[in-house]
């Protein structure tokens, strides 16, 4: 009995020993293929976390270095008056502008970020949004390592790399119109209420932001190139499609008629009109041609610096393996890269760089598609398939070395880097430039040490001074008309920018005292400072003056009475 008992005993301690082994073993199976689905995670992940790295830290590296241009620095502007008061929430309207950026930098403003920074937060939010569209568009072509090598174009083309940091609209409209492009394509797909949703609030978002927006409304119907019509049920699918295709556009068309709550509204196609930066669409198709040969030199260097050489044979060769690897989504991004070149070149007189920025998500998700077939077809004439991605990467970076030229001379100095084309004056060069700004902004806090004073300019000002010295009390900025009346005609120091000062510039006599000159011969700042001359001395202050004539109270009276334009300086200065 006693030994039966030992017998059973023995048999539980060693079903409980082989059910440890066994645990023990399905538990180190488990552990084992968690850490394999890790790794092959981290491995399939760690590539565009690298891509995503430089593109934030390049970004981020220029942000407060890049020369706020005027164009910035009056959307800056807009999104600060926005964040003072919420009656100035459509003050874009009365420019003939839109009013996304600046309300979406006035969030930033609110959250203690200058409006500067504000809106150049955001377009570089919006080039990460498209980076991440071009990619998820290009791994519809080609998979994987097609997305990735059309995220890291995106990151280094230079029409990208340079405009993505600047707070102007391209940015932010070309995310919105990537968006659109994808969620137009997965509708045409599947259609869905959600994604029609989401449709609509993407292309409204678009309009409240550019005009260029208006391409996702003109080109929903080519979406349909993506639709299945030979699948079953063909028309219930179909009239899916047009229920959640209806569905977005009148989305569209509630969320933009939320610029008709402004008392702006009215004068926005006016005030548009006055700037005179599109042609009637009876003009443009009357003459296509011509304003093609007007226009064309403009853009052919821009085109040629800003997407280089090698990129652009690049998306030519990602064109045609496209076309015969998906011939229907080929033509979908190829519509949407021509559109709004085509666009530029005929309705828009005014050959700007950024109007070209739509363009760079396409162009990235053409050349990424076409290094990668190229590198496979690369490996495979040379019989080193299973080298396909050594080769691929090295087709790559002779492909980008020239854009990273580029890239590398904008980060080391963005005031100085040899922009393509018009863009130089622009953003460098240009009485419109940024450059100097910051300059001036710390001469006249120098110059403030001693009291308060007031700057006035009458022509080529930016909103970038003010900007820059909004915060500082000891400096008033007026805006200056000629004649003798007014802050401006008795300031202490006058801006010169590229117009050449009024004959009437106000009492005294001014005195260039400080230069700031641009790069490359390019438009100088002169500050002025105001005061009198008498006997090849300049005084700026009464009591400089006083000193320097050395007389009695008495005498120094009859000097001013008989000096008539000392007296008007005098008594300007003196009634401050």
């Amino acid at each position: 009995m006693a030994g039966g008992v030992r017998r059973q005993r023995g048999q539980s301690v060693a079903s409980v020993r082989v059910g440890i082994g066994v645990n023990t073993v399905s538990r180190g199976r488990v552990a084992s293929r968690l850490r394999e689905g890790l790794s092959s995670r981290v491995v399939w992940i760690l590539p565009f976390a690298l891509v995503g790295v430089f593109y934030a830290s390049t970004r981020l590296a220029l942000l407060r270095r890049f020369p706020g241009f005027i164009d910035e620095a009056a959307y800056a502007s807009w999104a600060l008056r926005v964040h003072d008061s919420v009656n100035d929430r459509f003050v874009a309207l009365a420019y003939g502008k839109l009013p996304l950026l600046s309300w979406l930098g006035a969030g930033l403003v609110f959250a203690g970020i200058g409006p500067l920074d504000a809106v150049r937060i955001v377009s570089i939010l919006a080039g990460l949004g498209t980076m991440v569209i071009a990619a998820l568009l290009a791994g519809r072509l080609g998979g994987r390592p097609a997305a990735l090598t059309a995220a890291m174009f995106y990151a280094v083309l230079p029409l990208a790399f340079v405009h993505d940091v600047i707070g102007v609209m391209e940015p932010l409209v070309t995310a919105l119109l990537a968006v659109a492009l994808y969620l137009q394509v997965r509708l045409a797909e599947r259609p869905q209420v959600v994604t029609g949703l989401l449709l609509g609030l993407t292309m409204g978002a678009a309009l409240l932001t550019k005009e260029t927006g208006m391409f996702a409304l003109v080109l929903l119907p080519a979406s349909l190139l993506a639709f299945d019509w030979k699948g079953d049920r063909l028309g219930r699918r179909l009239l899916s499609w047009i229920g959640c295709a209806g569905t977005s556009l009148a989305l569209t068309a509630i969320v933009y008629l939320v610029l008709t709550l402004s008392e702006l509204w009215d004068d926005y196609p006016r005030a548009r009109e006055s700037l005179g930066i599109v042609r009637s669409f009876g003009d443009g198709v009357a003459h296509p041609w011509r304003w093609i040969q007007e226009t064309w030199p403009t853009y052919r260097p821009e085109l040629v610096g800003y997407v280089t050489v090698p990129i652009a044979l690049a998306v030519v060769v990602g064109v045609i393996f496209a076309f015969r690897r998906n011939v229907r989504l080929a033509s979908i991004f190829l519509l949407w890269l021509l559109a709004p070149l085509f666009v530029d070149l005929i309705f828009l007189p005014g050959a700007f760089t950024r109007y070209l920025v739509p363009m760079s998500p396409l162009i990235a998700l053409f050349a990424g598609y076409g290094v990668v077939r190229g590198g496979q077809v690369l490996a495979q004439a040379t019989r080193r398939s299973h080298q396909t991605k050594w080769i691929t990467a090295g087709v790559a970076l002779v492909v980008v070395s020239t854009a990273l030229v580029l890239d590398a001379r904008v980060l080391a100095n963005p005031s100085t880097a040899p922009y393509p084309g018009s863009s130089r004056g622009e953003y460098a060069t240009g009485w419109g430039a940024g450059t100097g700004w910051p300059q001036l902004a710390a001469e006249l806090r120098l110059r403030a040490t001693n009291g308060p004073i007031v700057v006035a300019s009458y022509a080529g000002q930016t909103e970038a001074l003010p900007l820059l010295l909004r915060t500082d009390g000891r400096i008033q900025i007026v805006r200056g008309q000629p004649g003798q009346s007014g802050p401006e005609a008795s300031a202490d120091y006058i801006v010169e920018n590229g117009t050449p000062l009024p004959p009437d510039a106000g009492v005294g006599t001014l005195r260039p005292v400080w230069t700031f000159h641009r790069p490359q011969a390019g438009t100088p700042i002169v500050l002025y400072r105001r005061g009198v001359v008498w006997q090849g001395t300049f005084y700026e202050t009464p009591d400089a003056l006083r000193r320097g004539l050395a007389v009695s109270d008495p005498a120094f009276d009859r000097f001013i009475a008989a000096h008539s334009r000392i007296r008007a300086w005098y008594v300007a200065e003196s009634s401050r």
